[in-house]
């Protein structure tokens, strides 16, 4: 049986008043003049819903709101980035100077890319290390590949005594070479997602990646033929655990993607290569030692105002107020903690895993953790 949808809307309307108006007119508009009254109802549930969902939405942002309002009201206050310079963890004699980078080795063809650019990775780093602490005077590869193309050589070496000749012939105190191996590897994967039409859930097939780099480094004496420094460092990448991750140690924030999106294999191993190299700079350079922390709001004034201090860098100042508010309230693990984080960045490593110590015995927190392990290792 056929009706006009005019002559149907009118009839609705004498029941119900304006959103049906709506819904009809819609109708209307998509469907023609004539439609089966059975189409007509299902067309009238499914706008119902659709006009249902927005709700739905507004709820949960609401909800998501209050959420983040009242996780807010926590113990961690603002958040700021301390910074302070560092020696190199290895004693490398002042008298060595001139250095160079080799290509570094690898296995496959593949990874054959990859040593090089590790060796690009650190020279740039360290010509920019040498421009701030003026530690070294790093000679140009450019160069050194066309010496060694003279000699008929390679750029990449595998052994300490590759390393000696090579270094004789540039005419350097030092030559950095070393090994790289990557993995990278996808794998797709199922979860349970909630589907807000069907109002059930429902099985999405989605990619896990994973990439590792491992890079060894070391650096010889080209006089002596003595191991300055030999470090090996690995670093790699979960998709599903770096997305867990807070916002500054994310590799996938850092490279520009975020949600579901992954970045290449090829930028994550780059990425982290980089992060191999300041390692093993850290080791035999003098280097800036830069992390986030969120302070403590403690349970007292005094704590707040001194987090206005150290939100200004003034460190000094937050300290003393840090230090009074100890005094009142001697169980205020919070208050010892952004005492810690004061001392960091003056400097004083002692004194700051001492307050870590202190603030771990009243509570056991991720944060004083990591915070005491960090003062802990820069002091050895």
């Amino acid at each position: 049986m056929r009706r006009s949808v005019t002559d149907f809307s009118r009839r609705l309307l004498d029941f119900r008043p304006s959103p049906r108006l709506r819904i009809c007119r819609s109708l209307q508009e998509k469907a023609g003049p004539f439609v089966e009254v059975t189409s007509l109802t299902r067309h009238f549930r499914q706008e119902k819903l659709r006009m249902k969902l927005p709700g739905c939405f507004c709820l949960v942002f609401v909800s998501v709101a209050v959420l983040t309002v009242l996780t807010g009201c926590g113990e961690s206050g603002k958040g700021i980035q301390i910074s302070y310079q560092r020696p190199a963890e290895f004693q490398i004699p002042e008298k060595i100077r001139r250095v160079a980078v080799a290509e570094f080795g690898a296995k496959t063809a593949e990874e054959r890319q990859w040593g090089e650019i590790a060796a690009d990775c650190l020279t740039s780093a360290l010509d920019a290390y040498n421009k701030k602490y003026n530690r070294y005077q790093l000679y140009e590869r450019k160069r050194l590949k066309e010496i060694l193309g003279e000699q008929q050589l390679q750029m990449a070496i595998s052994d300490s005594a590759s390393a000696m000749k090579m270094g004789k012939i540039a005419d350097v105190q030092a030559m950095i070479w070393g090994n790289v191996s990557v993995v990278h590897r996808d794998e797709q994967a199922t979860r349970t997602a909630f589907d807000p039409i069907r109002r059930t859930t429902k099985t999405v097939t989605y990619t896990k990646r994973y990439c590792m780099a491992a890079v060894s480094f070391v650096m010889d004496d080209v006089t002596t033929g003595k191991t300055l420094a030999a470090v090996q460092v690995t670093r790699e990448y979960d998709s599903e655990s770096d997305s867990k991750k807070s916002g500054g140690a994310r590799i996938g924030k850092m490279l520009g993607f975020g949600g579901s999106d992954l970045p290449p294999s090829e930028q994550v191993l780059r990425k982290l290569i980089e992060q191999c190299v300041e390692v093993f700079l850290s080791k035999v350079s003098p280097h800036d030692v830069v992390f986030d922390v969120k302070l403590e709001k403690g349970k007292s004034e005094t704590v707040k105002d001194g987090n206005q201090f150290a939100e200004t860098k003034g460190f000094a100042e937050a300290l003393k107020l840090y230090e009074q508010a100890i005094r009142d309230h001697g169980d205020d693990h919070g208050a010892m903690f952004n005492a810690g984080v004061m001392c960091e960045a003056l400097g004083r490593l002692n004194e700051a895993g001492e307050y870590y110590q202190k603030a771990l015995a009243l509570k056991v927190n991720k944060k004083y953790i990591e915070a005491s392990q960090r003062v802990k290792s820069l002091s050895e």
